[in-house]
């Protein structure tokens, strides 16, 4: 599988106790970090990751990001009162993402679903304080304060 099909299947899989199947720049960036720093797959598979204002930072990851906006496999909405974006899946990346589960590894999508509960259901601030406690390295540029 290639790194822009895990980002996809974060995008698409379903949470419980989520009030929304949205997710904001930071919580797709910390969730796919999470994935890179703990699953099993081949590291080609994984984004890579450098210390920025709010933690671990992917430029690839953005870039595909904005590629599957662009294919239209990704929504991109704005959020009132807010200058960031939320993303979801369309219909046509719905479809897709179930092309992509169906050819991956069980225990790699339960991984991913596991972190992605994690990013959803922690607050902005718990999220951002547990990432930077578990990899302080990539908190060294982050310009949200402990």
């Amino acid at each position: 599988m290639e790194r822009a099909d895990w980002l996809l299947l974060m995008l698409g899989l379903r949470v419980t106790n989520s009030p929304s199947s949205t997710l904001d720049p930071v919580r797709i960036q910390k969730g796919m970090f999470l994935f890179s720093q703990l699953s099993e797959v081949s590291q080609p598979e994984k984004y890579d990751f450098v210390p920025h204002i709010y933690g671990p930072y992917s430029r690839e990851l953005r870039r595909d990001l904005d590629t599957l906006v662009e294919e239209g496999a990704v929504r991109e909405s704005d959020v009132d009162g807010y200058s960031w974006k939320a993303y979801s899946l369309t219909e046509s990346g719905v479809e897709r993402a179930r092309g992509v589960l169906s050819s991956s590894n069980e225990n790699d999508v339960a991984s991913l679903l596991a972190i992605k509960e994690r990013v959803c259901q922690a607050s902005f601030s718990s999220l951002l304080k547990d990432v930077y406690e578990e990899y302080p390295d990539f908190a060294v540029n982050s310009i949200f304060r402990r």
